[in-house]
């Protein structure tokens, strides 16, 4: 048993400290205070992240590449690209918006996709974990940051509102933007911090 198998676990719900015990493949360790979740015993988690996040990437691509709606009325049509939201919003004088916009549905989840492959592939390879340490602790700061839910939801309303006023042409971009919404809040549900922190401390001790 290596000497992190002793380091207190805080619990991040109540603060309550615990000691590291193993726990069977598929069981939960739960705060003995407030029955919050400590960590998880998934044999196949770090997998199943990596799958998660290399579709949500391919994901990303498509949603950037192709138009994520389009608009006809009176026989003109127009398109609407992801990263054309912000640039109209600048276009319009409305740069701090824009700005917010371009980080919160373009570079925040983008990092943290990128951050999270560097992470899982770290483990995997065993390559130094400083990097990654890095990026996941930044990842987890900017989180709240990744609006995607919120967008998608303001688009979906758009599409209700204006389905009256024209007809709407949805883009091969609307529904890969919806399948890296799903990933990755699918991969935020998996993705156990405790297992990550735990092996890249191995890392460090190697």
């Amino acid at each position: 048993m290596s000497n992190s198998d002793f380091e207190p676990i805080a619990c991040q719900e109540c603060g309550q400290l615990h000691r590291y015990r193993p726990v069977a493949s598929g069981k939960t360790a739960l705060c003995s205070r407030c029955g919050g979740v400590l960590y998880r015993n998934r044999p196949q988690m770090l997998n199943e992240v990596l799958a998660l996040t290399l579709a949500g990437l391919m994901l990303f691509v498509l949603t950037n590449l192709f138009p994520l709606l389009g608009l006809r009325a009176q026989g003109a049509e127009q398109e609407l690209h992801l990263f054309g939201a912000s640039v109209a919003f600048w276009e319009q004088g409305y740069h701090l918006v824009a700005g917010l916009v371009i980080f919160t549905i373009v570079f925040f989840p983008l990092f943290e996709l990128l951050a999270v492959l560097t992470v899982l592939l770290t483990i995997r390879f065993g390559w130094q974990p400083q990097p990654a340490i890095f990026l996941f602790r930044w990842m987890r700061e900017f989180k709240p940051w990744g609006m995607l839910e919120v967008f998608m939801l303001g688009v979906l309303v758009a599409v209700v509102k204006l389905g009256d006023l024209a007809t709407l042409i949805v883009g091969t971009a609307f529904w890969s933007f919806a399948g890296v919404v799903i990933t990755m809040a699918a991969s935020t549900v998996l993705l156990d911090p405790f297992v990550v922190w735990r092996e890249l401390g191995k890392g460090c001790l190697r």
